[in-house]
């Protein structure tokens, strides 16, 4: 964990932005009244620095959706371990991920939509950053994951070739618009934390 990670909290605990909720865990409190806990991720996981850094933009410009989701693999973002293998069409996941996309046999829409995800995840990267969303500045959760996906699914016009539906249902890569965070347990343990509910009661 870099000292970066930490500097944003910092500044907004110095600000009174952040309020302190007890001592014993590292806890406070925003502005809003959500709760922000700030060592959860740490505790769990290792991060490296999250920035979206020159190497990885210069993927992204050139669309090399492997250089890129190796790079953040490197540093630790858990959604290059979802999306290698959906990028290699590998596993159950992979494979299905791509299946329900419906562009199974139309490699170039395929790619197509994995360029425009690529790119839409490095923009909530750093959208978390500035922001100093959810723990970790740059790890997103798995509602901000699902945010970016519903814009990209509905941009692109992905439907669904399943129960007659115009694939809404899929938006958010979470089957039938469940609630993201229902899916943690399956495809983002190591995602951020964000809702006091999850956040704050679920592992302290």
């Amino acid at each position: 964990m870099t000292k970066f990670i930490y500097s944003c909290h910092r500044a907004k605990v110095s600000s009174g932005e952040l309020i302190r909720l007890t001592g014993i865990i590292e806890a406070y409190r925003d502005k809003h009244r959500d709760i922000a806990l700030t060592n959860q991720n740490k505790r769990l996981f290792k991060y490296g620095d999250q920035r979206i850094t020159d190497e990885q933009r210069a993927a992204i410009k050139s669309g090399n959706r492997k250089v890129f989701w190796e790079l953040r693999k490197k540093v630790g973002d858990p959604i290059a371990d979802i999306a290698i293998p959906i990028l290699n069409n590998q596993g159950i996941n992979g494979k299905v991920a791509n299946w329900l996309t419906g562009l199974k046999n139309d490699p170039a829409s395929l790619n197509e939509l994995g360029i425009a995800l690529m790119v839409e995840h490095a923009k909530s990267v750093e959208l978390d950053i500035k922001k100093c969303i959810g723990n970790v500045p740059g790890l997103l959760s798995p509602e901000q994951v699902a945010d970016y996906h519903y814009v990209v699914f509905k941009h692109i016009g992905i439907g669904s070739f399943l129960l007659g539906s115009d694939g809404s249902w899929l938006f958010g890569g979470t089957l039938f618009n469940l609630p993201a965070n229902l899916y943690r347990p399956i495809w983002c343990k190591a995602c951020d934390f964000i809702s006091p509910g999850i956040g704050f009661q679920g592992n302290n």
